[in-house]
């Protein structure tokens, strides 16, 4: 079978198998403050399905990649998280499970009696709880705690059972509250549970709030007072014996939900809930970049995917987060954009940062929840007949609204990931720090870890840990310090 998908291909082509390098090849120098690892997660399917133009991106099995740095030397090690379904499809040796994002047609073949009914990935998230490394997803009661050195799957955290629902994968650290913002769905009850932990992950605050509808949530965002989500016209109900059994997508669009854009913001102190619905706003939250309050109002920056308009009736999992058949695209690409929200009057204003496709945003995470000066996101920027996706990194300064861009490679388009920002341990202002990701490179088939000056953005980076072999493009992860 000729494979068209291109989930499967370039920066996405999956790696066969896991590496260890003890000292990896360094071009330049790598800050000596930096001691420590960027981990980051993404999909890396190891048994295809029967159809692999069928495969969706998202369901490809979580590989963790991890670089470690320690005086101006680096390291690198990959491994798969060793889910509870991944197990059994090593036991078989084969594919066995229908995915979760992605269509098969088929229904769901007959399971080992011991085995989970669907499978989940832990391919979008890596975080460190406490003394904890954990990897997520977001359609299970848990997480996954690997080893951080080797990388190794220790066993499942599930906050002592404590937590009913899908656990996101996209948890926020508010630093001034010392506090870690979490949250639950549960699409079969319409339930979600908006919760607090300190830093080791004990519970502190739990509030439910009934929803009505079933959403695709894939990140939440916080201000000193609020929880906020944004949910799009994207319904999402994987535990449904009518969607993955029978070989659909969880993903669907639910015509009594409409295409508009639901924003629900809970109270931090007392889990009062407030909806707001703006009309014609017919869009979907990717990530958020932050929130905060100022003057009555709530302010929020994120990558919102508008609907193009050229199709009025389609399957999302077809279209999002990028086209995988031909013809029109349901969606239009990601966008930078401000949306200003007055709770008291039901107000809601938007404005588009600059004429650039972007996604994956990141500020300096120690003052999210406050106005921010600066946001990093990826890029598409000037694009040329070769473009296929991200071809750059950018740095906005919301202050002065000047974008700088960072292309890497000239004639030629190298793909980024999602940016990490570093703060100096001596950090004198916002951008005082580094930015790390990584970079596929077409023309070698291989990736690159970058570190560049914060303050030096669009100049040449500090250092470059190549590899040898590529890193297929990802989701998300962090730069997590060594402990003194």
């Amino acid at each position: 079978m000729k494979i068209i998908n291109p989930f499967l291909q370039g920066p996405f082509e999956p790696l066969k198998n896991e590496y260890k390098i003890e000292s990896a090849h360094v071009i330049g120098k790598i800050p000596a403050e930096l001691k420590g690892t960027l981990y980051r997660t993404g999909s890396n399917v190891e048994y295809m399905m029967e159809d692999p133009n069928r495969f969706h991106w998202f369901d490809g099995d979580g590989m963790v990649h991890a670089f470690r740095l320690n005086d101006g030397e680096a390291s690198y090690i990959c491994r798969w998280v060793e889910t509870e379904g991944l197990k059994v499809e090593r036991k078989a040796g084969k594919q066995l499970y229908n995915g979760i994002y992605g269509r098969s047609e088929k229904p769901q073949i007959e399971l080992p009696s011991d085995a989970p009914e669907i499978k989940t990935v832990a391919g979008i998230n890596v975080i460190r709880l406490g003394e904890r490394l954990l990897t997520m997803h977001e359609v299970e009661n848990h997480y996954w705690e690997l080893d951080p050195i080797t990388l190794e799957t220790i066993g499942k955290f599930d906050f002592n059972g404590g937590i009913k629902g899908m656990l996101t994968a996209h948890p926020h650290f508010d630093h001034l509250a010392n506090e870690w913002l979490f949250c639950a769905f549960d699409n079969e009850a319409r339930i979600v549970t908006s919760f607090t932990t300190d830093p080791d992950g004990n519970v502190i605050s739990k509030y439910e709030t009934r929803l009505g509808f079933s959403p695709w949530n894939h990140d939440l965002i916080f201000t000193e007072n609020y929880f906020i989500y944004f949910f799009g016209m994207i319904s999402f109900r994987p535990l449904s014996p009518d969607r993955i059994p029978q070989g659909k997508s969880a993903f669907f669009i639910d015509p009594d939900t409409g295409l508009d854009a639901k924003m629900l913001f809970i109270n931090r102190k007392n889990g009062e809930a407030q909806w707001m619905e703006p009309e014609n706003s017919p869009y979907i939250i990717g990530h958020f970049m932050n929130a905060y309050e100022e003057n009555g109002e709530i302010i929020v920056d994120a990558s919102i995917t508008p609907l193009s308009g050229e199709i009025n009736t389609f399957n999302p999992e077809d279209y999002y987060p990028f086209p995988f058949v031909p013809g029109p695209a349901a969606f239009k690409g990601p966008e930078l954009w401000r949306l200003s929200f007055s709770l008291e009057d039901g107000k809601v204003e938007t404005q588009r940062i600059g004429d650039f496709n972007a996604e994956f945003c990141r500020p300096n995470e120690t003052v999210m929840g406050t106005k921010i000066r600066y946001g990093y996101v990826t890029t598409i920027h000037n694009p040329g007949p070769e473009t296929r996706g991200f071809n750059s990194i950018a740095k906005h300064d919301y202050e002065t609204g000047e974008t700088q861009f960072q292309h890497l490679a000239y004639g030629y388009d190298m793909v980024p990931g999602e940016v990490i920002y570093v703060p100096h341990p001596q950090s004198e202002s916002e951008d005082h720090g580094w930015i790390m990701n990584i970079w596929y490179d077409p023309r070698r088939n291989t990736s690159q870890m970058i570190i560049f000056d914060a303050q030096n953005f669009d100049g040449e980076p500090l250092a470059r840990i190549t590899l040898d072999h590529r890193i297929p493009l990802g989701f998300h992860g962090n730069w997590i310090e060594d402990k003194a």
